[in-house]
């Protein structure tokens, strides 16, 4: 039984850290482990351009665009050929982070709702041991199968995770070096 409850805790943060999709504009957390300033940027897609905005400085946000053109606070940034291929390079690399971070969510929420299916057949058990000579050994043997699987799904959830921490780091060094090649974004001193 140790073991169901280990797995019904990690469905339910798993389902409770899954996100809704709706509309055209979206928000996510941009957490960068590594620079302080990010800790209070929103980043959001508004139709295919990439907007962040960091709470901390008035009025500083930060566009990207599907084509790959820079906008800081509303002021186009002509760029060179190497910037323009280092603004196209984290848009891309943003674009694939919310993807891979929302099918995260999506199968969080599947393993959550198929959590919460188990914890409704535990609750079955239960009845049925109270009705019939139905015992513990029984149940657990019924749910072991169930579980054994959704920890296997879990784990690999995990796993998945680890990886688009990977992306957020390469994101982040990206992030450094378009910082160190366009000026007006090291002027910002957060991006």
């Amino acid at each position: 039984m140790k073991k169901l409850a280990i797995v019904l805790f990690i469905s339910v943060l798993a389902f409770a850290s899954a996100g809704a999709e709706g509309g055209k504009c979206q928000n996510y957390a941009l957490s960068h482990h590594h620079i302080d300033h990010w800790d209070d940027v929103d980043l959001r897609f508004d139709g295919g351009t990439i907007v962040m905005i960091h709470n901390g400085y008035p009025r500083s946000r930060i566009e990207i665009t599907e084509d790959y053109e820079l906008y800081i606070n509303g002021d186009h940034i002509r760029l060179n050929d190497e910037q323009q291929e280092l603004v196209k390079e984290y848009y891309l690399h943003c674009t694939e982070i919310v993807e891979y971070a929302r099918e995260i969510g999506i199968e969080g929420a599947k393993i959550g709702f198929d959590g919460a299916k188990i914890g409704l057949k535990a609750v079955g058990g239960i009845l049925r041991m109270l009705l019939t000579d139905y015992d513990e050994d029984d149940l657990e043997r019924d749910l072991e199968i169930d579980t054994e699987h959704l920890e296997a799904r879990a784990e690999a959830l995990e796993d998945w995770a680890e990886e688009i921490e990977e992306m957020a780091e390469d994101m982040e060094e990206l992030a450094e070096e378009m910082t160190d090649e366009i000026p007006e974004l090291e002027e910002l001193d957060w991006f």
